[in-house]
């Protein structure tokens, strides 16, 4: 049997090309530990950069404990790990080859269901162990404490909405609870957020539930109002949640405060954005989305008195796209959104980051907006912690 061999030529071009890499290589990452530390945009990196957050260990500290536990060692571990140019790649790499060979994902807490939908494990598991038995004490209690914090901002004469925005598990329910363990019951499930509904209106809060207004809309196109590889609303369902809250302020003045939003939308399949923001987690080398999202173009409209108004959007992560909605075609230029009320706060006609993180004397200014919006998912209330507690506490001086 004869085998076919290389020219001579080539094989010491292959050599040689060997030869560069090897040498390349470890020079690169010393370039980019060097780099690092004075022009971190002179590093040397190959491939696209990862999504998601992932905690560094401890720094490195001079002392025999950290040696002697491994902090230090993971430490420089991780600092030269991360110097590797062609770290991005090589992880894409892997990523893809586990999702193509054994359908897993390399992003922990990443789930996929039937028809390629994914989500984050705490949506599921939260829907999953609704017991409308356990939580009826604690929203209630919830329910009341809304009503104080309303009626502090209505003595000053300020508009409060509280906003209860969609989980897509709620929404694809079809997609997840046949596919993974789900203990809880379907009633349970699907009248968690009527139930606490009925117990705000009967506390007197105002409330929007742009929650059960995007599920009651799922049949209503030929695609859902959660894209298939993200974890948030879709354009359509801000629009509607967008002129949901404007009906509610006009309601509360008993004026045309704001104009309600006009819209038209195209059907693309070009995903970007918090349309493909879980799939982009996957951090895999070819994600291919074939899904298709509306995309919304809002009527342009003149700016009037509304575009003066002190408004304070309070929310998580669902309220981003809505607030850019409002600040700009609805021309609420004085619109700030506080991230998780402490992280960040954004806000103007362009939605531009104002600052970072937070203290307690930047918040306090909300309790003197002329319309504050506090928003909560569906899959969150009630806690004892969070965002929305910490406004209530906050304002009314409780500890």
């Amino acid at each position: 049997m004869t085998m076919l061999r290389l020219p001579s030529l080539t094989r010491k071009q292959l050599f040689a090309l060997a030869i560069a890499v090897l040498l390349a290589l470890p020079a690169g990452t010393a370039w980019n530990l060097f780099a690092r530390s004075f022009a971190p945009k002179l590093e040397l990196r190959v491939g696209r950069g990862l999504r998601g957050v992932v905690e560094p260990p401890k720094t490195f500290q001079w002392s025999w404990q950290a040696f002697a536990n491994g902090d230090n060692q993971r430490a420089i571990a991780y600092v030269a790990t991360q110097a590797v140019p062609i770290r991005n790649g090589l992880i894409r790499i892997n990523n893809q080859i586990r999702y193509k060979l054994f359908g897993q994902f390399g992003a922990p807490g990443i789930l996929r269901g039937n028809g390629g939908q994914l989500i984050e494990k705490p949506y599921l598991d939260e829907y999953c162990a609704r017991d409308l038995a356990s939580i009826d004490a604690p929203l209630r209690k919830w329910a009341s404490q809304l009503r104080e914090l309303q009626d502090l901002l209505e003595s000053r004469g300020h508009v409060f909405i509280y906003l209860i925005t969609p989980s897509k598990v709620a929404h694809f329910p079809e997609a997840f609870v046949d596919r993974y363990p789900c203990a809880s019951s379907k009633h349970d499930r699907e009248q968690k957020v009527p139930a606490f509904v009925a117990m705000l209106q009967q506390a007197g809060v105002h409330v929007v539930d742009t929650a059960t207004l995007t599920h009651s809309m799922k049949k209503k196109y030929s695609f859902g109002l959660f894209p298939q590889g993200g974890v948030h609303w879709n354009q359509l369902a801000v629009a509607y949640a967008a002129n949901a809250l404007i009906a509610e302020i006009d309601r509360q003045r008993n004026a045309l405060v704001i104009a309600p939003l006009e819209w038209t939308y195209k059907v693309s399949s070009d995903a970007t954005g918090e349309d493909r923001d879980l799939l982009d987690l996957l951090n895999i080398l070819l994600p291919q989305p074939d899904y298709t999202i509306p995309v919304v173009s809002y009527a342009p409209r003149q700016c009037g008195p509304e575009a003066k108004l002190d408004v304070a959007v309070v929310g998580g992560s669902f309220v981003h796209t809505l607030s850019r909605t409002l600040a700009s075609a609805a021309c609420l230029h004085g619109l700030k959104s506080y991230n998780y009320l402490y992280l960040g706060l954004r806000g103007g006609p362009d939605y531009k980051v104002l600052k970072g993180r937070m203290t307690a004397a930047d918040i306090l200014p909300i309790g003197n907006a002329d319309i504050v919006i506090l928003e909560e998912n569906e899959s969150v209330f009630p806690q004892p912690n969070g965002h929305a507690v910490a406004l209530y506490k906050l304002l009314l001086g409780k500890n």
